[in-house]
């Protein structure tokens, strides 16, 4: 009996140190946005890689100020050598929004905006496939051929998961009809401007730092130029740009024409060759007006405020108000029964017995 049980405390031990040193072996499954290590086997072995989170580290990339305009954050980068010859180089940058990550993405990567997948919105051409998704924007060089470029965007993609990416409100009011809408250029900043835009009336504008800006290519009855449209945080701020004559004074290059146009905050400016109905209609197409929604949300996910108080403490006392006077009614409704039984009670005839109470104290 002593052998036999002497027997089993040695398995139990063994299988112990066996468990201790599998458990000790086990790697947590990594959050890296990378494919993994046998996802394609076109990927031979990692070249180069880099994590850059510092902003003395950011700020020595090319490019740097305009990035960090927008919001850079952090720039994860990873070369693989590919089995044949060749290479992929993926880069994942981490921006503080996806306003920010949608402006890297229409300066960083190859023209032509289009729907994805991979991602929000994707842009490609033979070497690079470019996509943004949430608050990433992802860049896939290659120098290989074939669609390995596409299935390793695709699967970094998957890996960031499904973001709300709508596009920015500026970009909604490009006008369809004359301008396309896969050559625009977001810019957020002025840094962002004078390093990825094009300059208007032959030369940098002068914007204050919280002015949204887009840029986009427009041909309209055989007439082509840029449209470029400032959205400016206030109507009168858009009204003063406007009507201080900034650009008037500008002479711009060649026979191109200049036209300017302001609605809300929005100010439009239309540079081509384009007659003066043309672009007349073309900037009158641009509306814009406010609207006003009530969204009823969740307990617990109310953000936000209405007439300058928080959205919470609003249902509070919102729902506070209905129960006092739900307290009330209710007390109004058991008066009013209590006073008609009474009444009832008297026309009946009934009364209440009087009841004498009587204290008998012997003397004896």
């Amino acid at each position: 009996m002593k052998s036999s049980t002497r027997l089993l405390s040695i398995v139990a031990s063994i299988g112990l140190l066996a468990t201790v040193s599998l458990s000790a072996q086990t790697q947590l499954v990594s959050d890296s946005l990378f494919p993994a290590a046998l996802e394609f086997k076109e990927l031979k072995a990692i070249k180069t890689e880099r994590d850059l989170k510092d902003h003395v580290e950011l700020g020595k990339l090319p490019y740097a100020p305009a990035l960090l305009e927008v919001g850079l954050k952090r720039l994860v980068e990873r070369t693989y050598t590919v089995d044949g010859g060749g290479q992929i180089e993926i880069s994942i940058m981490t921006l503080s929004d996806a306003q920010g990550a949608y402006s890297a993405f229409t300066c960083l990567g190859p023209p032509g905006v289009h729907r994805g997948p991979p991602g929000s919105f994707y842009s490609d051409n033979k070497e690079t496939l470019a996509f943004v998704v949430g608050n990433y924007c992802v860049r896939v060089h290659s120098t290989t051929t074939g669609d390995l470029a596409r299935l390793v965007a695709t699967s970094v993609a998957n890996r960031i998961g499904n973001h709300e990416s709508n596009l920015p409100g500026l970009i909604r009011h490009i006008p369809a009809d004359s301008c396309d809408s896969g050559s625009v250029r977001y810019l957020l900043g002025p840094t962002a401007m004078s390093t990825f835009g094009t300059a208007v009336g032959g030369s940098s504008l002068k914007l204050p730092p919280d002015v949204e800006v887009a840029q986009v290519n427009c041909t309209a009855q055989g007439q082509s130029g840029i449209l470029t449209m400032l959205s400016f945080p206030t109507i009168q701020l858009a009204e003063d740009y406007f009507e201080s004559g900034s650009l008037s004074k500008k002479q711009s290059s060649g026979m191109a024409s200049l036209y300017m146009r302001q609605t809300g905050p929005l100010v439009s400016i239309l540079e081509g060759n384009f007659t003066p109905e043309t672009a007349d209609k073309t900037l009158s197409s641009i509306q814009f007006s406010y609207s006003i929604k009530w969204i009823y949300e969740k307990r617990n996910q109310q953000t936000g405020t209405i007439w300058g108080v928080p959205v919470k403490l609003l249902g509070t006392v919102v729902r506070s108000i209905l129960f006092t006077a739900l307290l009330c009614l209710t007390s109004m409704i058991l008066g009013v029964l209590i006073a008609a039984g009474r009444l009832i009670a008297r026309k009946r005839g009934y009364r209440s017995q009087d009841t004498l109470i009587r204290l008998k104290l012997d003397e004896n």
